[in-house]
């Protein structure tokens, strides 16, 4: 009989049953990968396997599934990952940073627990430099959406395709009503993404619901994982990326970009992202957020049981 335990933590929240869930599984060297595919579509939400390191000079690992297959990445999935580490005592957060160097599909990540004075963990994690593709006709998008292109414009720039380890189509909004529209075509959105060989297609608009807040988002990634998710950390980087570089609002060499999403979803969450920039170039882009612990639990089963569902 095998116990695998296992945490379920709500990222982009400051208390449970709010923000993103995901599952982490913190001792996870035993599993093949079919299982870790199994344990992710038992739990139906994306799941981070923690690892022993593979590449000199990490300090952990991480792999990430959704339920349909494993990613380089997750935003996500790294916050609650280092909440659920930090609350077991793998790691400890401190005042000044404790810094943890974290192995992904996507190279060597920098990640930062900050112990905050109300006594909770922020996460900051270091995300690959931002790549800029190529331009996206706004008629392109505006047919998988069912919208006027007109509306997919701000300060005359249309869509483009952005990276900070997992590659989107960024889709500028101009409207609010627009943005908080009913977007259920995903076939089309799928095509789309498809088609210009993207993960998934990230909206952005400058009219939100709270005023402190700089771009309410949208994400949307039907091919990979769920349809629409309640928050993507490499879609919000990869957004900031883009409102930076076409400088939708005052820029400074460290720029902070607040957003809001899961509004449409009822999970509303917020999230930072730090932009760094040298000498007019973007230098690196850090995702910070905190997260809650909301159910502890293991799996228990042999590996008999496991073999006859493959």
């Amino acid at each position: 009989m095998a116990i695998i335990p296992f945490h379920i933590v709500d990222a982009f929240a400051d208390r449970p049953f709010t923000g993103n869930p995901a599952a982490i599984i913190p001792n996870a060297s035993s599993l093949t990968e079919a299982e870790m595919l199994l344990i992710t579509d038992e739990l139906s939400m994306e799941a981070g396997f923690v690892l022993p390191p593979a590449t000199p000079g990490a300090d952990v690992r991480l792999r990430f599934f959704t339920n349909r297959l494993e990613a380089n990445l997750s935003g996500h999935v790294i916050i609650a990952a280092f909440v659920s580490m930090a609350d077991r005592g793998f790691f400890k957060p401190s005042p000044a940073g404790t810094i943890i160097r974290l192995e992904t599909g996507a190279g060597i990540l920098p990640v930062s627990l900050k112990l905050n004075d109300d006594g909770d963990t922020e996460i900051s994690v270091e995300l690959p430099t931002p790549r800029f593709g190529e331009p996206v006709p706004a008629e392109e998008v505006a047919a998988a959406l069912n919208v006027d292109p007109v509306h997919l414009m701000l300060d005359d720039q249309g869509p483009l395709r952005v990276s900070c380890g997992f590659d989107q189509i960024i889709v500028p909004v101009s409207r609010r009503e627009i943005i908080r529209g009913i977007f259920n075509d995903f076939a089309a959105i799928a095509e789309l993404t498809n088609r210009r060989g993207a993960g998934g297609l990230t909206l952005i608009c400058p009219e939100t619901n709270n005023s402190q807040i700089d771009f309410h988002c949208r994400f949307f990634h039907p091919q990979m994982g769920f349809d629409e998710d309640i928050a993507s950390g490499t879609s919000l980087a990869a957004a900031a990326a883009f409102v930076v570089d076409r400088q939708l609002i005052p820029i400074t060499p460290q720029t902070i970009i607040t957003t809001e999403q899961g509004h449409s979803l009822g999970r509303p969450t917020t999230a930072r992202i730090l932009v760094n920039k040298v000498n007019d170039t973007i230098a690196n882009i850090s995702l910070i957020a905190t997260g809650a612990v909301v159910m502890r639990g293991s799996f228990h089963f042999t590996r008999k049981a496991l073999s006859a569902s493959y």
